[in-house]
Order: structure tokens, then C-alpha cells, then sequence
């Protein structure tokens, strides 16, 4: 990576594949289920449901995992957390439950189990698929996977981020659901935050602060919902600006209501490098450290 940074501005790493773990002078940042998962090539809902595929792609899933697709899951999943919880420390771990849409897990073994959306990116992800209580076992393996990294193991400095929380009462489920599979915030010190990245989360931050322990803000993802934007139509790429007022009025936002609550808040933003007066902002406004990849 090409360090092009201003001066009192640190860059930590957002992590999405064991290659990455393998670097020489790594600073974690947050570590990415969903980029985990695409290393697997596993789409969780077939680990979870093996029985509904057809029987060539069942045949061809039971043999990459063993025979056994939900250990081989879980046990890769939280082989690779604590490789990173090592990493780290005594410093937080902080992990991103999967929240990517249908359209980035289409590539995945098994995928034709996810059903098809006209508009994935605003479509059925994070919380909402979570407590869909059709797939719920695609969600409880992913929790036993990071409860396994982080009581088996003693890697309790494992923390929790959660993607795409619409509302409070989502807020709320996901608290719920946490708890329902032996994660329990406060429980050992286990920390969960939000991750905000839709204009709803940042406007309401000091009410959606009531459910979590801190913010991770999204500046990319708020941009792109601010400006109704798709990263994935490359023709709009152009329109893409995170130092765009409304999007930095939203980071604003966010920031003063942890301040004012006093719990911790990170920064993402994967343009960081090619935005020098969104570096400058941000220093004006203490932040010192962004999480980018």
C-alpha cells in the first residue's frame, strides 16, 4: 500500500484473508466474516442447509468439508479469528459479522440456496437476516464459530461489530439473538458495537448507542447511501465522494454522540488514501487512526 497519508495519521488494516495475517508489521483494524467467508468459498446457507442443494453440488460440498460442512465451517471460521485474536494482543479484536448482500455471496458454493433480489444492496443483510428464522442456522454458526475463537481459546479480546442495524428495534434483536447463542454483551467483557453505516445510524447515534458499546463508522457505506450510490455499477463511480458535505455532516454526527457518550468510535474508509481534504477533516476533528485495506 502506497502510504500517502498526512502527517498524525495512522492507518490500521481491515482484514478479509488469512493472507493478509501473514504481513509483516500488521495493525488490525477490524477483521471481515464476509471476507472470510469468500476465502472459503462456502455460502453459509448451504453449510447450514446441505440437505436442500442438489445432489451434485452436495456432493461436491460434502467433499471440500470432510463430510461434515458445519464443523468444517465453524472450525475454519474461528481458526482464522484466533490467528487474529493472537495477532492483536492485548489490543480489541474487532470483528464484522457477515453483512454482505445476495449479489457479492452469488459466487459462492451453493448460492442458488440465497434467493435472487432486484436490489440486493438494500435487500435482506445484517440484522434482517440474522433473525429470519428460515436461515437462523447460517447465523448460529457464525456465532459458534467466534464463541469458540473466543472462550475455547481465551481470546476474549474478540469484540463484536454488527453491519446493517435499521432500526432500534433491530438494535434490540440482534442484542437478543447475541444472548440467545452464549454472546452476551458485558458478559466476560464482551464489547459489541455498531457498525454505522447507514444515514439512519448516524443520525440517531446517541439513541442507537443505548444498544451498543461503540461506533464503527463506514464513511464509504455512507456515502454511498447518502448520495444513492452502488459500488457495483462501475458507470457511477464517478459520483463516489466521501468528502461530500451531507456525507461529512453525517460523520459529524456520529462522532459527537460517542463523544458525548463516551464510547469508543473507529473510522473506515477505503478511499482514505485518495482523499486528502477527508484526512485533513478527520484530523480537525480528532480522529488520528482510520481503518482502511
Amino acid at each position: 500500500m502506497t502510504n500517502c497519508t498526512q502527517p498524525g495519521l495512522n492507518l490500521t488494516e481491515l482484514i478479509k484473508s488469512t493472507t493478509q495475517l501473514n504481513k509483516d508489521g500488521l495493525t488490525i483494524g477490524l477483521v471481515s466474516i464476509d471476507g472470510l467467508i469468500q476465502e472459503l468459498n462456502l455460502h453459509p446457507y448451504a453449510v447450514a442447509y446441505p440437505s436442500d442443494l442438489n445432489d451434485e453440488t452436495q456432493t461436491q460440498l460434502l467433499n471440500q468439508c470432510d463430510g461434515n460442512p458445519a464443523e468444517y465451517f465453524v472450525s475454519a471460521l474461528a481458526k482464522q479469528l484466533i490467528q487474529a485474536a493472537k495477532l492483536a494482543g492485548e489490543q480489541p479484536l474487532r470483528v464484522r459479522l457477515s453483512g454482505a448482500d445476495s449479489h457479492q455471496r452469488q459466487t459462492l458454493l451453493g448460492a442458488e440456496l440465497e434467493a435472487s433480489e432486484v436490489n440486493p444492496l438494500i435487500g435482506l443483510r445484517g440484522v434482517s437476516r440474522f433473525a429470519d428464522k428460515s436461515i437462523r442456522k447460517s447465523f448460529e454458526l457464525e456465532c459458534e464459530a467466534i464463541k469458540r475463537a473466543r472462550n475455547a481459546e481465551g481470546m476474549t479480546n474478540i469484540e463484536l461489530v454488527i453491519p446493517f442495524v435499521r432500526t432500534f428495534s433491530e438494535a434490540a434483536t440482534i442484542i437478543d439473538l447475541l444472548a440467545e447463542q452464549g454472546l452476551c454483551r458485558g458478559a466476560h467483557g464482551l464489547k459489541v458495537h455498531l457498525m454505522a453505516e447507514l444515514p439512519a445510524n448516524a443520525l440517531l447515534a446517541d439513541k442507537f448507542l443505548q444498544y451498543f458499546d461503540g461506533l464503527v463508522i463506514d464513511i464509504d457505506q455512507l456515502a454511498q447511501f447518502s448520495l444513492g450510490l452502488d459500488q457495483t455499477h462501475p458507470s457511477l463511480d464517478y459520483l463516489h465522494d466521501d468528502q461530500n458535505e451531507a456525507v461529512l455532516l453525517l460523520v459529524r454526527q456520529a462522532l459527537k454522540a460517542a463523544a458525548t457518550t463516551g464510547k469508543g468510535c473507529a473510522v473506515v474508509s477505503h478511499y482514505i488514501e485518495k482523499a486528502p481534504k477527508l484526512q485533513s477533516w478527520l484530523l480537525d476533528h480528532d480522529v488520528d487512526t482510520v481503518i482502511t485495506q
